[in-house]
């Protein structure tokens, strides 16, 4: 059953709570949470809590570098959403959610705008920009920390596109959202799309079904998800590895975890969209 309780109906309880309760979807504290229960089950004199907590905290690391199975549930979240042909369409926008860029500190301080990991999200955004010159591109995204510090998204990616010699008169820099619903709620209040218009949504295809969710909730509609950023391959391909396991299953915990939350809270049309 979905539900909204008030403490998730306040946007800033909402983002702080899924930050701070972040770190327990960190495969590499896994081990040390089950350590502590480890500890505790031995003060509390229950010895069989004590030898399966032990054991996993040494099992489940190890474990996490099979990759048949830790990247099944990433791979199942990547293959959702196919690369969509845009020769036949009429686009009327794009939007790039946040998420590609570095720190905002080192980029302040070093007086040079920093990429992520998710870099792939502004690099096929501009290429598809280059295609469709004269739609209206929304770059969507403040900040995804905490406590941000430093040159927030927006900042960070006008200064690359400025630097690129990209043309700024149909790009739009939104710059209040800090989480997907919000990406969602801030770009439809800026595009203001028209019934019938197309929009390219573009974000790592991880995170796709859970951005195409939120969109929906938000009221987008014409929505059309061009994933990219891939973290697996379309298949298997390997068998193990203890760093390509954990950074895979940090990376569907994440989002498998955010669907159930923002669809529980009204922030997702469906489960797995």
């Amino acid at each position: 059953m979905r539900f909204s309780p008030a403490i998730v109906k306040n946007k800033a309880m909402f983002f702080v709570l899924s930050k701070t309760l972040a770190v327990l979807l960190e495969p590499l504290a896994h081990p040390y949470i089950l350590l502590c229960i480890a500890a505790l089950a031995r003060l509390l004199k229950q010895r069989r809590l004590f030898r399966y907590a032990l054991m996993a905290a040494l099992m489940l690391p190890l474990l996490y570098g099979f990759l048949p199975v830790s990247e099944a549930p990433l791979r199942y979240l990547e293959n959702r959403y196919p690369v969509p042909q845009l020769a036949d369409k009429r686009i009327d926008g794009i939007i790039v959610l946040g998420g590609h860029t570095g720190s905002g500190l080192v980029s302040a301080t070093r007086q040079q705008p920093q990429q992520a990991s998710g870099a792939d999200r502004l690099t096929t955004g501009l290429a598809l920009f280059r295609q469709y010159p004269d739609v209206v591109l929304i770059l969507s995204g403040r900040s995804g920390q905490l406590q941000p510090t430093g040159w927030n998204e927006a900042e960070i990616s006008r200064k690359l596109t400025e630097s690129l010699g990209v043309p700024q008169l149909n790009i739009i820099y939104e710059d209040v959202s800090r989480n997907t619903y919000q990406n969602a709620v801030q770009s439809l209040e800026r595009a203001v799309p028209q019934p019938g218009s197309n929009w390219v949504l573009v974000t790592s295809a991880a995170h796709m079904p859970r951005a195409v969710g939120a969109f929906e909730a938000a009221g987008w509609q014409g929505i059309i998800p061009y994933p990219t950023d891939y973290k697996t391959t379309p298949t298997i391909t390997g068998l193990y590895s203890l760093p390509g396991g954990i950074r895979a299953t940090r990376n569907w915990l994440h989002e498998w975890v955010g669907n159930t939350v923002y669809w529980l809270t009204g922030r997702s049309s469906r489960l797995i969209p």
